[in-house]
């Protein structure tokens, strides 16, 4: 009995923990919190008390453990009101790092196992769009040339693609510098992050402990838990789990009738889809710099003519996501 009364203090302690941080947040919040602490058990509460406190860092999986609830309708007020209190229904999206994500039972109610769907219909800011003419070859990413067995992009190292299990390749550059070797990727997500423990992945730390630019040792902090790529049949998902904006710049996001190639800014939380094979011009290539299998990420900086930095490779720290080709 003694032990049943202190879990029923945790639990009621847990409660008015998660009601004070939803009050704190806004009206709508809590007003979410209310529908949802009552649907809760005292496990349950426990749990999503320490996933809100970490704030997506620490614990199973980067982002507290899985809270696990059967009504699809309680993990969305969670998210209301511990993370987005103007989030409507259809805007959730789980996150690959969630153990429950393929569950067909449960739904997990952590808010930090979750992303939010990063709109496209409205126009990007003014500095998203840049003209191609003004590229100088130079400043192009390797991607943004043509590709051939020992170009800049591979670093002599060859596609390497072939008909194996490796759908996309990394490269991790800061400013036009790339740093370490291609990481080949098999797994269905993977990580890229800056801090050591974040989980497993391409850890950025790893590749180079010490940063020599100003610019890139102020950004490398802002990355944290950094982005989540996840390959979902034909398409590829990027999901923001630092806390800071990312910059996207994808030919299948591109408006094929411009030439002005779009960067799209991802919020923290917010997710992405970045490739569609669908949407995807094979013979592209030929046409211009552009390679139509390479997405490119830039963590925290955008870039664009009225953006301070005018080219990707101005950017402090970014990434290029090298796709299988498109057969």
């Amino acid at each position: 009995m003694a032990m049943l009364g202190r879990g029923r203090r945790r639990a009621a302690a847990a409660a008015r923990r998660l009601a004070r941080d939803a009050a704190a947040a806004s009206p709508a919040a809590a007003a979410a919190a209310d529908l949802a602490l009552d649907r809760l058990s005292d496990r349950q509460l426990e749990l999503l008390a320490a996933a809100v406190a970490a704030g997506g860092g620490g614990g199973a999986g980067a982002g507290g453990g899985c809270v696990l609830v059967e009504a699809a309708d309680l993990a969305a007020l969670c998210c209301r009101a511990w993370r987005w209190d103007d989030l409507e229904p259809d805007q959730l999206r789980p996150a690959p790092h969630c153990a429950a994500v393929r569950d067909p039972v449960y739904h997990c109610a952590n808010p930090y196992h979750w992303s939010r769907l990063c709109p496209l219909e409205s126009p990007p800011p003014p500095y998203c769009r840049f003209p191609k003419e003004k590229l100088r070859p130079e400043d192009r990413a390797p991607s943004e040339k043509k590709m051939f067995p020992g170009s800049l992009t591979t670093n002599g190292e060859g596609d390497g693609f072939g008909g194996g299990r490796v759908w996309c390749k990394l490269a991790y550059w800061e400013l036009a510098t790339r740093v370490g070797r291609l990481f080949p990727v098999e797994a269905a997500t993977v990580s890229v992050f800056s801090a050591p423990h974040a989980g497993d992945g391409l850890c950025i730390e790893a590749l180079a402990p010490s940063a020599a630019h100003d610019a890139v040792r102020r950004t490398r902090p802002k990355i944290g838990l950094g982005v989540t790529l996840s390959l979902e049949g034909d398409t590829v998902w990027a999901h923001n789990r630092s806390k800071a904006p990312i910059f996207v710049n994808s030919p299948t996001l591109d408006d094929p009738d411009s030439r002005a190639p779009l960067v799209y800014r991802v919020p923290p939380g917010y997710c992405l889809d970045i490739f569609d094979r669908s949407r995807a011009v094979p013979d592209r290539c030929a046409e211009g710099p552009v390679d139509p299998n390479s997405v490119r990420i830039s963590f925290a900086k955008g870039w664009g003519p009225k953006y301070s930095r005018q080219e990707v490779t101005a950017c402090p720290c970014w990434l290029e996501v090298l796709l299988a080709p498109c057969r």
